[in-house]
């Protein structure tokens, strides 16, 4: 029984390492889906039926603990495919008995509608799960199909309380260190704070439009006044003006375009094949928009917030994406030494 403890141990943990690492060459999004956990741990539950653990009562796989961990994480129909899946393995080709799994998917059921009432798997919460899973099944089975001792239950209980402990610290240290990379390779284009591209994508993507449409529009929009917020409230005032700024400006951007925080308190704004009238009335829109609204600073205070604007257009005949660049950021300066408040540009022609 030692022998397949550790077979199974082996087994659950090279399989979740194995699936994660293969994604690490391929297009790593795919981790955070649904459809990659059913996969994986249905994979894990089909091979687990490879190894039983051998009892003098005959033998007992544990294809149920990669379920138990995948029904923790996903949706109610991802579990029940998953089970289908199994089943046909189960009975078709290693010619296990049906009446044993329907005492299986009927336990399982119930633990499918019981987990969204769990409220954060944590490794004892889902040790507890397979305990009483695991005493239910084997009450059952034991009770109408074939005896198995007390004994036979207890190590069986350990074992499996053992094996789900130790996959399911794996899965959650695999996703840890994923998100982590994730996190890492994000960074490089996109700005923690608000999940809007920074100022390199922000790059990017005016050499895009440069090169593929006929005009480009930039909007750059600058919170006046920023440091004071910071100075008579708090950093993390500030961060909260911040964040719910880049959720007003979210609401203005026209179809096709693109809003980015290049950096601080501004925000920059692309849009392609848009007028010059309909860029400076988008830019008026904003400016108004922000000008009533109200900032949260905490959960009971809230200021008023005015930004500035400076809008650039060109055409891509003879123009460069420095010259648009150049054209916003005049007329931002513009519009600050006015009074602040205000949309400013450089006129056509």
């Amino acid at each position: 029984m030692f022998i397949d403890f550790l077979l199974n141990i082996a087994l659950i943990i090279s399989g979740i390492y194995l699936f994660y690492r293969i994604q690490f060459f391929e297009d790593k999004k795919i981790v955070e889906t649904g459809l990659f956990q059913s996969l994986l741990m249905t994979t894990l539950s089909i091979l687990s039926l490879l190894v039983p653990f051998s009892t003098s009562q005959g033998e007992f796989a544990l294809y149920f603990i990669p379920l138990l961990i995948l029904a923790a994480y996903n949706a109610f129909y991802y579990g029940l495919i998953s089970a289908v899946v199994v089943y046909f393995f189960y009975h078709f080709i290693f010619d296990h008995s049906i009446a044993t799994y329907i005492v299986f998917i009927v336990l399982y059921m119930l633990y499918l509608m019981a987990v969204p009432f769990i409220r954060k798997i944590t490794h004892i919460k889902l040790v507890a799960v397979n305990i009483i899973f695991t005493s239910l099944y084997m009450i059952i089975v034991n009770q109408f199909f074939y005896n198995i001792s007390l004994m036979t239950g207890i190590i069986l209980l350990v074992v499996t309380s053992l094996i789900i402990f130790v996959a399911h610290m794996m899965y959650e240290d695999i996703n840890t260190i994923y998100k982590l990379n994730k996190r890492i390779d994000d960074d490089e284009f996109i700005d923690y704070l608000t999940q809007l591209g920074n100022v390199k994508m922000l790059d990017k993507y005016v050499d895009e439009h440069f090169e593929n449409d006929d005009t480009l529009s930039l909007l750059l929009i600058d919170i006046d006044s920023f440091k004071n917020y910071n100075d008579k409230h708090s950093y993390d005032s500030g961060d909260k003006i911040i964040s719910q700024m880049a959720s007003l400006l979210k609401n203005y951007v026209p179809t096709g375009g693109h809003l980015f925080r290049n950096s601080g308190e501004e925000f920059a704004m692309i849009i392609p094949n848009l007028s010059f009238d309909k860029t400076v009335r988008l830019g008026e829109a904003i400016r108004n928009s922000v000008e009533y609204s109200k900032f949260h600073i905490n959960e009971i205070d809230t200021v008023n917030v005015t930004v500035s604007i400076g809008a650039g257009y060109k055409s891509t005949t003879g123009a460069t994406k420095r010259d648009l660049v150049k054209e916003a950021e005049s007329a931002l300066f513009e519009a600050k030494k006015m009074g602040q408040n205000r949309v400013m540009f450089a006129p056509i022609g």
